[in-house]
């Protein structure tokens, strides 16, 4: 111990390493014991984020702590304390409250139990952080109290902001959240993959950290050989990064709650509303309540939510009223993850028995989980409306069969009874990346009349491996695509009517083909990762928002009634596969 005396003669008493008290900072505490007389402890401690800034804490922590003698009278002298204090205070580094201390030293534990019981009499425990070298390289006299540690995470806490005010070093650190990368790769998957790619190969960012996986996925096992990219877990020492990034909305397969030890800032983006809009993808009543209310609280206790089409944007803005519509940003994905050149010239193993029963004859392609809003009983109905037309075509059906909220009854009735020999339908399941790119190059044409969507990526994946698609202009499909001559309704005769002309006339399926390729040449994954980025710089410049912890008392009951939904239980033998993947 080392005494010292301010200009106003407290006399501090100094523990740890009184040299690392040098003139300026001895003059610090000074200033700050003299600027109040309930300061009663001064710490020494080392920050990454803040360089000479006085903190408000429960309990002293650092590598040097000054005790003020004369709250000795009031709270008894720290040599009296002999192994055990009053009011549950002992020499273990264990306080009350919740201010408990691991790691002490000897010393540290009886300084930790001395301020326990300052603190009973209201007195105050400040810190000095500073990020000089000599300071984070020190040892630690005593840890941050269970207290001040967990409001580092808690965004109204003054803990937080000095915590989070970080300046941006070099390029942007971005933690991404990867639970959503399961064995199955549709829409979802590969806004992640793409944007990963994209955001890896742009100048402004430093470092990609994954969390959420153990092992990738196949499609996206690529990622791994990125120098800037790798996969880690939520105990690693260099976070928290700038920003964690959640790419899909959250329902129960990823968490927030411990998103702000991630990240000084916390973005996701909402792909959609439509399990927020539909019942039947929900177990009853309460579970459909408590998802639409995690959304909301997610909306508002992030930083920043990104959507994917601007009618996604405005869909959200009507349902969360509080939702500060400068922190919400609409950014359209990037449609060249799909080229040309990425034709298949024959098909995959998989797809042999379906071409040898072809035998070369023309299909229309259905591609898509048969969800109801994917509407693949209407494209049923459509292709037969087409036959009775006199054309001769097959229909195919793939994607992954979901155990509820599908429409696969109504499928199997239409083609049960269905006796038009001018075409066959043929049922797949998933298929893989390569086979969807050869049925989708190889189709005549494709049907996607899908009525709920936040973006909708097939029509244009089509046309750019040269197919013409039809679908109905609406919501961001009407966006993005900016057409006019296709269905404006959900009718079997609109859709017919479309089918047949592209089917029957070369020059309308041109034409499709071209306008959508000219929407591909404008939506690049590039350009996604550029509006991306700067949108993430922009909400660093920001204060966190207020509203921030919400998400951490809602979320368990909200996931609770969630975990029952009939979305969450259509999708276990995903997270079963999920989990055999990762096991081997």
């Amino acid at each position: 111990m080392e005494i010292y005396r301010t200009a106003r003669g407290r006399i501090l008493h100094v523990y740890g390493d009184p040299a690392l008290l040098t003139m300026d900072r001895l003059s610090e505490f000074g200033a700050r014991a003299d600027a109040d007389p309930r300061i009663v402890s001064l710490s020494l401690a080392p920050s990454r984020s803040a360089a000479g800034q006085w903190l408000r804490s429960a309990a002293p922590a650092g590598a040097a702590i000054a005790i003020a003698a004369d709250a000795y009278d009031m709270v008894g002298p720290l040599a009296a304390l002999d192994g055990v204090s009053q009011d549950g205070a002992t020499q273990d580094g264990a306080t009350q409250d919740g201010a408990t201390q691991d790691g002490a030293t000897q010393d540290g534990a009886s300084i930790a139990a001395w301020c326990a019981l300052a603190s009973q009499r209201g007195l105050w425990h400040d810190w000095f952080l500073t990020n000089h070298a000599d300071v984070l390289k020190a040892d630690m006299l005593l840890s941050p109290a269970v207290i001040d540690a967990r409001e580092n995470f808690d965004t109204g806490s003054s803990h937080f902001f000095v915590r989070s005010a970080a300046p941006m070093r070099g390029g942007l650190r971005i933690a991404v959240d990867v639970t959503w990368l399961g064995p199955h790769e549709t829409g979802a998957q590969v806004l992640t993959t793409a944007a990963l790619n994209a955001l890896a190969d742009d100048e402004r960012v430093a470092d990609i950290l994954l969390i959420g996986l153990d092992v990738l996925p196949d499609y996206a096992a690529h990622l791994a050989d990125r120098p800037n990219i790798r996969l880690t877990t939520m105990d690693d020492p260099s976070l928290p990064a700038d920003i964690v990034w959640y790419p899909n909305q959250l329902d129960g397969r990823s968490s927030i709650i411990n998103a702000r030890a991630v990240g000084r800032r916390v973005i996701a983006t909402y792909l959609d509303l439509i399990a927020y809009d539909i019942p039947r993808y929900h177990a009853s009543v309460d579970s459909w309540a408590a998802y639409r209310h995690l959304q909301r609280t997610i909306a508002l206790s992030v930083d920043g939510v990104s959507t994917i089409s601007a009618d996604v944007a405005a869909h959200l803005l009507e349902e969360v009223p509080l939702l500060e519509a400068d922190r919400v940003h609409a950014i359209p994905l990037g449609l060249d993850h799909i080229a040309g050149h990425d034709r298949p010239a024959v098909p995959t193993q998989e797809l042999l028995d379906l071409t040898r029963t072809l035998s070369g004859r023309n299909f229309v392609l259905v591609l898509g989980s048969d969800f109801m809003h994917k509407n693949r009983d209407l494209a049923i109905a459509a292709w037969q409306h087409v036959l009775r037309q006199g054309i001769t075509c097959d229909l195919v059906l793939a994607g992954l069969h979901v155990r509820s909220s599908s429409s696969r009854a109504a499928e199997q009735e239409l083609l049960r009874t269905h006796v038009d020999l001018r075409g066959t339908a043929h049922v797949l399941g998933h298929v893989s990346s390569a086979s969807r790119a050869w049925l989708l190059a190889n189709a005549a044409a494709v049907l996607y009349p899908s009525s709920a969507e936040g973006f909708g990526f097939v029509p244009y994946e089509a046309a750019a491996l040269g197919t013409p698609a039809t679908f109905t202009n609406f919501g961001p499909l009407k966006e993005i695509a900016g057409l006019s001559h296709v269905p404006a309704n959900w009718t079997i005769e609109a859709y017919a009517a479309d089918l047949l002309a592209l089917l029957t006339d070369q020059d309308a399926a041109a034409e499709r083909v071209r306008n959508l390729q000219q929407v591909i040449g404008m939506h690049t994954w590039q350009g996604f990762a550029d509006r991306l980025i700067r949108f993430a710089q922009d909400i660093l410049e920001r204060p966190a928002v207020g509203a921030s912890g919400l998400a951490d008392g809602d979320q368990s009951a909200a996931v609770a009634a969630v975990l029952g939904s009939r979305s969450r239980r259509a999708l276990r033998p995903l997270r079963a596969a999920a989990r055999k993947i990762t096991r081997s």
